[in-house]
This record gives C-alpha cells, structure tokens and sequence, in this order.
C-alpha cells in the first residue's frame, strides 16, 4: 500500500484555509418547530410537483415524524437535525426518460426545483446555496448471446452545497434533487445546519500538513497489518470546511475539519470510506463517523464469515 503517494496526491489539493475561523453555535428548534416547518415544506413541494401533498397521516416517533400522503408519497423530518426526506412514491422503473438528457438540461431542471421550493429565500445572513453535482442513474440489459442494449436514464440527481460566509459545509448533499422523466420530482432531501448567528469562540486554523500526517497514520494503522496487497485513491482530494453530521445525530456547534474520501482495493473487498479530521487544535465535534470500520484489518472467523457472505 503506497501511502506516500497517496499524501502526495492529497497535498496536490489548492485550499484557501483561513488563519483563523469562527465556532458557530446552531439554532434548536423543537419538535413543534420542525413539523410547522415540513408542513411549509410539503405546501411548497406539492406547488412544485403539482401534487396535493397538504393531507396526509402524520405519526410522531421519538427520532422523527413520519407522514404517509396519497399515491404512495411519504415525507419525513429528524428530530436530532431537522434533516427532510420527500418521495413522491414513483416506482422504481416508472417515469424513465425516453432519451438521455444534456447535463446541462438537467442540472437546469435540479436549480429550478430549489427555486420552487424558495429554498433560498430561506438561507440565514452568509448563507448561501451553490450547485455542486449531477448524477445519472442509468439501466441496461443484455441477452444470453451477450447482446446489450443501450443504456436508458432511470433518474437524474442534482446536490447542492450549503455554504456559510464562503465556507462550505460538508458532509451530506446539503439538497439533492432527484428527477424523473418530463421534469417529474422523484424526491428531495434537504440537510442544511442554521447557525444561530452567535459565535461560539474564534479557533486557529491548523495547516493541512498537520491534517495530511493524521489521515496517513490512520490508514496505516487500520490497513498496516493487512495481507496482500492493498490499494488507496482519493479522487476529490482534501477537502476544508464546516462539518455537518448525519440526519440522525443532534449537534450544537459547526466547526471546520478536513475530509477525504478515500477508495481501498483489496483481493477481500472494494470499499470507500470518509476521513475526517479535525481542523482546529481542540476537537469541537464527534469524529467517529459512520462506514469507518473495515473488513480488509480484521482477523480470526467472524472476520472471516463477514468477507465472504
């Protein structure tokens, strides 16, 4: 495993890291809060897709509620983040695009569904919302002979990334927009951390170096010891900016990491993973992401079971 160039291709990444940057406190809302929230949220998305989405079941769980609408739809909101989940309730093979769509038609149908929804018009002061992806979903098929067809577009995917005063926040896609045939929305999922307006403290930015150095020892103690040969790739490179957690945990401050999404090969299993370090000498947030465990550095039977089932 050649660790070396991996930091190589990491330490190639230009960032403009600030010296410093501010750890910002996030608003609290309460469960009332959050569902007088999706049902503006579900006025706006029936508007958008030309659906009744204002009637519907409503179930109030302890992590989320849940709403069961008409034609199979459902909606649903986390308590712990405020996180939204919209589906229209289309079957999987139903709505598929007829002809393969430019990039540019389609990343233009994503951008205006966030216009519909006025989903900028919700952003908080430095908050802006920004393009940052598309995927296509495709399908295909091939008879006995070997004889494929061409692949059809299923589904189109626009993400979006939520940045506070030029910062962005990784993690999830802030919004993802995905898109059937004709312009029909599939779903929508929304993820956006609201800072509160209130700094918490002003925090010195490390330098890469000092982020570089961790992941490499990282990765040596977690794939180190593994046998045969293993292989890692960083597409993306290393990233700097807020960390947002996933929908399901709670967190009550923003402050800025480094991340890298790292691709290992190995004889036993294809894997990709996110590393994430903290950007700040004091650790303001729980690293322990999920996914971060592997079965290329484990040992003994159940290791053994779990590879090959």
């Amino acid at each position: 495993m050649d660790i070396n160039a991996l930091m190589e291709s990491l330490a190639s990444s230009r960032l403009d890291v600030p010296a410093e940057l501010g750890i910002l406190e996030l608003r609290r809302a309460s469960i009332d809060e959050l569902q007088r929230r999706l049902r503006k949220f579900l006025k706006a998305g029936g508007e958008a897709c030309d659906r009744n989405l204002d009637r519907g079941q409503w179930t109030t769980h302890e992590d989320r509620t849940l709403v069961r609408l008409p034609q199979g739809a459902h909606a649903v909101v986390y308590h712990a983040s405020g996180a939204v989940k919209l589906a229209a309730g289309l079957a999987p093979m139903e709505w598929m695009f007829k002809e393969i769509e430019s990039r540019e038609a389609l990343t233009g149908r994503a951008e205006g569904f966030v216009k519909l929804l006025g989903l900028h018009d919700n952003l908080g002061r430095g908050e802006t919302l920004a393009f940052e992806r598309l995927w296509q979903i495709k399908a295909s098929a091939a008879d006995r002979s070997g004889k494929a067809i061409a692949p059809v577009l299923c589904r189109a995917v626009g993400a979006f990334r939520q940045h506070i005063d030029g910062v962005p926040v990784l993690g999830p896609a802030s919004v993802a927009v995905q898109i059937a045939a004709e312009g029909v929305l599939d779903s929508l999922s929304l993820l956006m951390r609201s800072p509160s307006g209130e700094v918490f403290e002003k925090a010195k930015v490390l330098h890469p170096e000092r982020a570089l150095r961790q992941i490499g020892q990282q990765l040596a103690a977690r794939f180190g010891q593994a046998k045969g040969e293993v292989s890692v790739e960083s597409r993306d490179g290393l990233r700097f900016g807020y960390l947002s957690l996933p929908k399901r945990k709670s967190q009550r401050l923003l402050a800025p990491v480094y991340m890298a999404t790292i691709e290992v090969a190995h004889a036993l299993e294809r894997q990709a993973f996110v590393m994430v370090v903290p950007a700040t000498e004091k650790s303001y947030l729980p690293l322990d992401l999920p996914g971060a465990e592997s079965l290329i550095g484990q040992t003994g039977k159940l290791g053994a079971r779990r590879c090959c089932c």
